[in-house]
């Protein structure tokens, strides 16, 4: 094995296997698989009304969600501060997305240039403050066409401090294994500390590359999303339970949020 990286910069050594793991978090964290989630947000611009030609996608990873709102003819934007992400994102989607590399609140592109932005991977989660979340809506905000909407999911309470807090997960995949252990100092965050080995060297090699990364989970009160929304400009039109139509509850794990830009 070789010598460990602690701690790898966030998402640097996830990039390689994220596809993988998202299949890991749909089959045991109930995540809906990415035709799932692109087949709703289409279904909700289409309830909205008013053509969606220009989409944004924060914080894009990979580019999965990208390269199936490209395939239904969406003109697509993928913001991500990883350039390990944006890398497999370029492999994906060659010239069929422009990719933008910038840390969130920070969204570098024209005024009110998108129809629509959506952030399907939990991102806001690592929002630390109203301050930090606030900044975000007002950026999404200048993107935004009037009228634009913007669609997001966040990890629930009961995701953050229950169903995924304070446990450990893990698994061995053979070539790649991973423990993903929860604390939670706090009902307000969970620290999520992520360690990977990830083989070297083809089937048979027993060289591995150890990797560890920590991701802090804020939870976010629905009231400071709302108030945060509404002082940016963007109208609250919906709450819902994991990218379905019922509304969501105590026991939803992802919050699917929904906002029209004034």
């Amino acid at each position: 094995m070789t010598p460990p990286h602690d701690h790898a910069p966030m998402y640097g050594s996830i990039a390689d296997i994220y596809d993988r793991l998202d299949d890991w978090i749909v089959d045991n964290w109930h995540e809906k698989p990415v035709t799932q989630r692109v087949d709703f947000l289409r279904d909700w611009w289409a309830k909205q009304g008013g053509e969606v030609r220009h989409v944004l996608d924060l914080c894009c990873g990979t580019g999965s969600v990208l390269a199936e709102l490209a395939r239904a003819g969406h003109t697509v934007t993928g913001l991500d501060q990883s350039p390990e992400m944006l890398g497999y994102a370029r492999q994906r989607l060659a010239d069929e997305a422009q990719l933008v590399r910038a840390a969130l609140p920070d969204i570098p592109l024209r005024p009110a240039s998108m129809d629509a932005v959506c952030s399907t991977g939990a991102a806001l989660n690592y929002t630390a403050s109203e301050e930090d979340l606030s900044a975000v809506f007002a950026g999404v905000h200048r993107v935004l066409r009037p009228g634009g909407t913007f669609v997001f999911d966040i990890l629930s309470r009961h995701m953050i401090t229950e169903h995924a807090g304070r446990q450990v997960w893990a698994e061995d995949q053979d070539d790649f294994a991973f423990v993903w252990e929860f604390t939670n100092p706090t009902d307000e965050y969970s620290d999520a500390y992520y360690t990977q080995f990830l083989r070297q060297g083809g089937p048979g090699s027993d060289t591995y590359v150890r990797t560890r990364e920590r991701h802090r989970l804020y939870v976010l009160d629905p009231d400071v999303v709302r108030r945060s929304a509404r002082r940016a400009g963007l109208t609250h039109t919906g709450t819902l339970d994991n990218y379905t139509n019922a509304p969501a509850h105590e026991r939803t794990l992802y919050e699917t949020w929904a906002f029209l830009r004034d």
